[in-house]
């Protein structure tokens, strides 16, 4: 068999426990914004997907987590966001593409590689779990904006902790200069499964005062998050509750979340030509099945012979 991995590229009302969702908010004084997401069946769902549990299923639901609230920072519907986290750990990359619209996916450069079981989380007492040791401290943090204009935004930093959501928070405070306190996690059963997720980005307006942000980061960095996460599902309200220390806010409004993926066979096509109509001739000569997986989502899409000699075939017509 010849299988290739592939990168094939409205309010939602009322909050409620158990549905993701995102929610913006202001502080009354309007020095500090702050949006939380409820991100549980999202990394659920991609995890599934790609059969990771323990440091590697934290590893993506936060970085999932981060893009949800990332990409909704300039309100417009179609920006999408690509983020990827290069580390010189079992990990590989970590790669995520988000849009504004509240579609998202990601996946682990190396999933295939990693060893059975899957590395543990590495718990610091009350504080957060650490994964730096599967992500690595070397590398790089590249988030690329793309909100459909001629060009695209690109910024790149080292990455610093391989903790994802602390070198994506100093992304946002260094490469677009977003004064910022960012916080997700991942909250795990007794096997290593992925039981609830969500986060809270909070920054402040142009002349407003960082104290607020300075408070929220060094309650993320002791813990308070996971804790909340660990007990029960919690709502959008009450994760922006947490994140302003109960101050009052206004609602923004909310928006749905989902797990979804872009790929489908006239993706797997494209992937395929580009190897040239002769390779993939002699490709549908092959024993076996021809197989295009997608490494957002992991479907299969399956080519047969008759279909490689008529996709070579139109390529041929397309040089003529």
């Amino acid at each position: 068999m010849s299988e290739r991995d592939v990168d094939t590229g409205a309010s939602a009302g009322p909050t409620k426990p158990g549905r993701d969702q995102l929610e913006r908010a202001v502080q009354h004084d309007f020095h500090v914004r702050v949006l939380a997401a409820s991100t549980s069946e999202l990394v659920r769902e991609a995890c599934r997907r790609h059969e990771l549990t323990g440091a590697a299923a934290i590893a993506l639901g936060r970085a999932l987590t981060a893009s949800c609230l990332m990409a909704t920072l300039t309100k417009d519907r179609r920006e999408r966001l690509r983020i990827e986290i290069q580390g010189d750990g079992a990990l590989g990359s970590i790669l995520i593409d988000a849009h504004g619209d509240g579609r998202a996916r990601g996946c682990l450069s190396k999933r295939a590689s990693l060893p059975t079981p899957l590395p543990a989380a590495r718990w610091r007492g009350d504080g957060p779990a650490s994964i730096s040791h599967v992500v690595g401290r070397v590398g790089k943090v590249v988030v690329t904006r793309d909100v459909g204009l001629e060009q695209q935004y690109q910024g790149v930093v080292a990455l610093r902790s391989g903790e994802v959501d602390e070198d994506l928070e100093q992304y946002l405070t260094t490469s677009e200069q977003l004064p910022s306190a960012l916080g997700c996690e991942v909250a795990l059963d007794n096997l290593g499964r992925v039981q609830r997720a969500g986060g809270v980005l909070c920054q402040t307006f142009p002349g407003g005062d960082a104290a607020e942000v300075e408070r929220l980061r060094e309650s993320l960095r002791g813990g308070a998050l996971r804790q909340l996460l660990s007990l029960h599902e919690r709502t959008t309200s009450e994760l922006i509750g947490y994140a302003l220390a109960g101050q009052e806010h206004e609602s923004m409004g909310a928006s749905a979340l989902r797990f979804q993926c872009n790929c489908g066979r006239d993706t797997a096509r494209s992937v395929i030509s580009t190897l040239g109509a002769d390779d993939i001739d002699a490709l549908a000569e092959e024993a076996g099945r021809t197989e295009v997986r997608c490494s957002f989502c992991g479907q299969a899409y399956e080519l047969t012979a008759a279909e490689l000699h008529a996709l070579a075939s139109e390529l041929r017509e397309r040089r003529s």
